[in-house]
C-alpha cells in the first residue's frame, strides 16, 4: 500500500504524453483511477494547453523545459509514454536529483536499423497528413489550435532523424529505480526492455501482454496495477518502510 497524507499520495507523479497527444487523452485512464495520488497530466511543448511553442530543435529544448518545469514544481514520478518515455529517461540521466522514479511505455532507447524505413515512410505520411486524413486532422486541430502543424512538423523531424538515443554506457548509469512496461506486440519494444534490462540489471521491466506500443490505452488494468506496485514499493524503499 502506498502511505499516504490525509487520503492522498503526496508525491508528485507527472505524466508526459506521446506525440500529437496531451497529458489528458494519453492517460485519462491512469488519471481517473489514480485520483488518490499527486498527479499531473503535463502538456509538452507545442501540444495541447501548452503556452511554450514548439522550437526546431524540438527534443532538446523539450527536455530542458521538462526539467525546468518539475525542479519548480517539486521532485516526484515520471510516467512517460513514447516521446514522453524518452523525456522521462534523460531527464532522470540529467537531472537525478529531480527524479524519484521512472515508468517507460512504448519506449525504445533506439530505433533499430531495420525500422529506419518505416519511420521516413511514416515522416511523409505525417508531412502530407492533411491530404490523407480529414478525421485526424480535425483531431489535432481540436487538441492544439492553430498550433498543430507547426508543432507535427517539428516534433516529427525530431524522433525521426535526430531521435535521442540511449549508449549502453547511458543506460548503464541510469541510477533512478526504473520500470520499462511496453506492450508485447511490437517485437522490437519487447527486445527493447530486454536489451535495457541486459545492461543495467536494477531496471525492472514487464511486457503487457495483448498491448501495443500504448500499452497503457490498450489494457489500462493491468498496466494501473503494475505502476501502482512499482511506485509504492519504490515509495517503502526510500522511507524504509
Amino acid at each position: 500500500m502506498i502511505l499516504t497524507e490525509g487520503g492522498v499520495f503526496i508525491d508528485k507523479v507527472y505524466f508526459l504524453h506521446g506525440f500529437m497527444g496531451t497529458g489528458q487523452t494519453h492517460f485519462a485512464k491512469q488519471l481517473s483511477a489514480f485520483k488518490d495520488m499527486n498527479v499531473e497530466a503535463v502538456d509538452l511543448p507545442g501540444h495541447g494547453y501548452s503556452t511554450e511553442k514548439a522550437d526546431k530543435e524540438y527534443f532538446k529544448h523539450a527536455l530542458q523545459w521538462v526539467i525546468s518545469y518539475i525542479k519548480e514544481r517539486g521532485e516526484g514520478y515520471i510516467i512517460g509514454l513514447s516521446l514522453g518515455a524518452s523525456l522521462a529517461v534523460h531527464t532522470a540521466l540529467r537531472s537525478p536529483e529531480s527524479v524519484k522514479g521512472i515508468v517507460l511505455t512504448g519506449y525504445s532507447p533506439e530505433i533499430p536499423e531495420e525500422m529506419t524505413g518505416a519511420m521516413e515512410q511514416q515522416y511523409h505520411y505525417f508531412r502530407n497528413i492533411e491530404d490523407r486524413d480529414d478525421e485526424l486532422v480535425r483531431h489535432f486541430k481540436d487538441l492544439h489550435g492553430d498550433k498543430w502543424k507547426d508543432t507535427l512538423e517539428k516534433v516529427l523531424y525530431s524522433m525521426t532523424y535526430i531521435y535521442p538515443s540511449l549508449s549502453a554506457d547511458e543506460i548503464r548509469s541510469i541510477a533512478v529505480p526504473a520500470l520499462v512496461l511496453n506492450g508485447s506486440e511490437e517485437l522490437h519494444e519487447a527486445e527493447a526492455a530486454a536489451n535495457m534490462k541486459r545492461q543495467n540489471t536494477h531496471i525492472e521491466v514487464g511486457l503487457i501482454p495483448n498491448a501495443g506500443h500504448t500499452a497503457n490505452i490498450d489494457q489500462p488494468d493491468i498496466y494501473n496495477r503494475l505502476v501502482r506496485e512499482f511506485i509504492g514499493r519504490v515509495h517503502r524503499e526510500r522511507t524504509n518502510i
